[in-house]
């Protein structure tokens, strides 16, 4: 077994990481900030606060800066994910995205960003068969087929997530090691319980894993009941090494503050999933996959566009916090998107999608403010593709950030740290109290 870096030494040392707030802010009507990316030296933030009072109210201390939502903030040290968004480029533990996406598998992945290095043939056949072994476990079955089917698969998928805790003796050892076995463990089983929850709200009954398949056939056999074809397993495959890590993105941020506050792993990925949801990040996907659908045929995106911007609607999918021109894993999700649509004939979301793109590119309010196609605007076709509903998107996102997650948590175990940003105070001066029966009617 490969010695996992983070757990041999504290990330003290690396690429630095930027506080990108969210994986993919979409921008419409509104003009974007500048590049969040955070200069190259330095790796650790200005101090919190100043010694001096309060702005005029003479309660508390003055942070001596202040960025909104973090932007530019330089939180901490990572040797995982480097985002360059001015060069439109990523790369994980030094390793291109373009090299990833077309060459390894989602575990490769995995094991990269868990151990530091990619694995050899003997280290991947190992952390396949942990996989497997984690999906053969009854009582996480039967508590998956307890969950409720009627609201967002997310929300089941936070819930299952937050439950299995209560079966792993474990759950509060909060060691790099235990992390990343718990992370494993629930790479397995999320999708198990995605797939389970997903085929129950269609009212048709869980299909078993299939350990003979890698993990991105696998999860397609558990949801569809077939074997997927070599194109459809090769887009999810992909999908999921293109999502895997993005730096610290909102939910990452998230899940390393929680452990930052001592609480334990399921806790932390709880609260990543939790905030994945949200719109201006992982819920982007479900937005973006709704609107293609909405606009309907390549002959009304140009109407549409005009609509938007009249009526200072977001395009969903397009824009983003870091990036400054394409992104990087736009350019393979096209692609995917292209194969599936001419495998399936199933062509709507992925021509719109198209059309979209040119009219918004030659557009001079997007081009102005330098907003192009996301992560999210091309993942909605791929995963539309794949027969996957808008519902379930924002889920399936999780399934390959999971990756990510458990890396920086180990990361942040190794050199472990309360996250505790200060907060200007603009409320009252100080005042008297004034009793209950002087204070009028």
């Amino acid at each position: 077994m490969h010695v996992c870096n983070v757990c041999e030494e504290k990330s003290r040392v690396g690429m630095s990481m930027t506080v990108n707030a969210d994986d993919a802010m979409n921008a419409g009507t509104t003009a974007t900030r500048g590049s969040a990316t955070a200069p190259a030296t330095g790796g650790t933030a200005a101090p919190a606060t100043a010694n001096r009072t309060g702005a005029g109210t003479g309660i508390g201390s003055v942070p001596a800066q202040e960025a909104r939502g973090l932007e530019s903030v330089v939180a901490a040290q990572s040797r995982l994910g480097a985002v360059d968004g001015t060069a439109g480029t990523l790369h994980y533990a030094g390793y291109s995205i373009d090299d990833l996406a077309t060459q390894a598998s989602f575990e490769e992945v995995l094991y990269l960003l868990l151990y530091g290095e990619l694995p050899a043939p003997g280290q991947l056949n190992g952390l396949r068969a942990e996989l497997a072994a984690a999906q053969d476990d009854r009582e996480a079955l039967a508590l998956f087929a307890t969950l409720p089917v009627t609201g967002a698969p997310i929300d089941a998928l936070r819930t299952a997530v937050s439950a299995l805790a209560q079966l792993d003796p474990r759950a509060e050892d909060v060691t790099p090691e235990n992390a990343r076995r718990t992370g494993v463990r629930l790479a397995a089983l999320m999708s198990v319980a995605l797939a389970a929850v997903e085929r129950r709200a269609h009212g048709q009954p869980p299909v078993p894993p299939r350990p003979d398949l890698g993990h991105a056939a696998n999860f397609l056999s558990m949801l569809h009941g077939a074997a997927p074809t070599a194109t459809a397993t090769r887009a999810l495959n992909t999908y999921l090494v293109l999502l895997a890590e993005h730096s610290l993105n909102a939910s990452t941020f998230a899940a390393r503050v929680a452990i930052g506050a001592g609480a334990d792993t399921y806790a932390a990925l709880t609260a990543a999933i939790a905030t994945l949801k949200g719109d201006a990040h992982g819920g982007a996907n479900r937005r973006a996959a709704e609107m293609l659908r909405e606009i309907g045929t390549p002959a009304r995106v140009e109407s549409f566009v005009e609509e938007a911007l009249s009526s200072h609607r977001r395009l969903m999918g397009i824009g983003h916090r870091i990036y400054k021109t394409r992104d990087p894993r736009a350019t393979h999700l096209e692609t995917l998107a292209h194969d599936l649509a001419e495998e399936t004939g199933r062509r709507d979301t992925y021509d719109v999608a198209r059309r979209l793109e040119g009219v918004a590119g030659a557009h001079p309010y997007y081009q102005q403010r330098r907003l192009y196609p996301n992560v999210e605007f091309f993942s909605a076709p791929v995963l539309a593709g794949l027969g996957f509903r808008p519902e379930l998107m924002p889920a399936v996102f999780a399934l390959s950030r999971i990756a990510g997650w458990t890396a920086h948590i180990m990361e942040q175990l190794a050199d472990n740290r309360l996250i505790r940003p200060a907060a200007r105070y603009i409320g009252p001066a100080p005042r008297s109290f004034v009793s209950l029966s002087e204070r009028g009617e």
